[in-house]
């Protein structure tokens, strides 16, 4: 979400939404929603309202019951949800706590930020996600701009606006999986089920990103996407004592293999402390239900479902959309507000077969 130079055009200043809710400046516009800061007449208090002002195939009654499911929740580390609903054009909005400060995101941009510093930021978001996890929930969208540094030292996750239930559908009835590609994990990229451990995936490429004040996976939302596939996040030598075995087990190629939420989260605690974690991280529990798994019969048992899904297809789903606008797959670059559609340079430092598989999908795009 970016900073507005200008007041937008779709919904004026002042406008009260919901019958109590007034909008008394934009704070965020980014290509799908709007963050106001917004009064709630009926309480007298600041609120934070995000709007959603693009057009989608997700009907808006659907959306304001899983804001509603959302408002639930209740942890130090989560912004609360207080209301839900839609406006007179039927787009979706949700009302949230108003947390005056900076996201973690501006806080890399400066410089680096100290290593107990970043441990006790991870430990916060890791328990905030423990808590929506617990309660059958995924993020989904894990990043730097999604963590709020309060003024007053409180660490907040925001921004559930892609989270889903574990046992739900897919983000929309067309197949739409949305995410940024720099966070992705891999079970993500590759269309693989996806549960807590995406969370668990992000959060260390998050915290690895804080260490550094450089983003592991860069670049066009395609390479960015698709690199994870073909290695594994890069660790620094010069990372302190304790940090290296669990930013490698919370990045862990397969889902399987990474830790909880709540187990990093203890970890974290223990070298925002100073102390070096020796003991070895639990690995995640399966998540509960596998959305994308049919039963099966004694006659015809499926076959097993791929573990790495590499290759044509993938490259293929993920380009169909970034370069040419399809239905299928979707990923956003860090910038909220930036709009798929730009056909970029396929990058030399790909691997040989990778990079060919991009520029024939690249040539198909230009001259269908």
């Amino acid at each position: 979400m970016t900073t507005p130079d200008e007041p937008t055009q779709a919904v004026p200043q002042a406008a009260v939404i919901g019958g109590r809710y007034r909008l008394d400046a934009l704070v965020g516009r980014g290509g799908t929603a709007e963050v106001w800061q917004a009064t709630d007449l009926q309480l007298d208090r600041c609120v934070a309202l995000k709007l959603v002002t693009a057009s989608h195939d997700e009907s808006a009654a659907r959306a304001a019951d899983e804001a509603r499911t959302l408002a639930q929740l209740s942890h130090p580390s989560l912004v609360q949800v207080y209301d839900a609903g839609t406006d007179n054009a039927g787009r979706p909005w949700v009302v949230m706590e108003f947390v005056e400060g900076a996201t973690l995101s501006d806080a890399i941009r400066q410089k680096p930020l100290p290593v107990q510093r970043v441990a006790a930021i991870g430990a916060a978001v890791a328990d905030g996600l423990a808590h929506v996890h617990a309660r059958g929930l995924v993020h989904r969208d894990v990043k730097p701009g999604n963590v709020l540094l309060g003024s007053d030292g409180a660490v907040k996750l925001t921004d559930f606006g892609i989270a889903r239930l574990i046992d739900s559908a897919r983000v929309t009835s067309t197949g739409l999986m949305v995410g940024t590609a720099s966070y992705l994990a891999p079970e993500q990229v590759a269309g693989e089920d996806v549960g807590p451990p995406a969370d668990v995936y992000a959060l260390g490429l998050m915290l690895l990103e804080a260490l550094t004040g450089t983003r592991e996976y860069d670049g066009p939302p395609v390479e960015a996407a698709m690199a994870r596939l073909h290695r594994p996040p890069k660790l620094p030598a010069t990372l302190p004592a304790g940090w290296a075995p669990l930013l490698e087990a919370m990045t862990a190629r397969h889902a399987e293999d990474r830790p909880s939420a709540s187990a990093c989260a203890d970890a974290l605690r223990d070298l925002a402390a100073g102390e070096v974690t020796t003991t070895v991280v639990p690995r995640a529990a399966a998540p509960r239900t596998q959305v994308l798994s049919r039963p099966a019969t004694a006659e015809a048992p499926p076959p097993p479902a791929p573990q790495r899904r590499t290759g044509l297809w993938v490259a293929l789903a993920l380009t169909g959309l970034v370069l040419a606008g399809g239905v299928g797959y979707a990923v956003t670059q860090q910038s909220d507000a930036g709009e798929p559609g730009q056909i970029h340079p396929v990058s030399r430092d790909l691997p040989q077969e990778l990079r060919d598989d991009l520029e024939e999908l690249v040539d198909q795009v230009r001259n269908p």
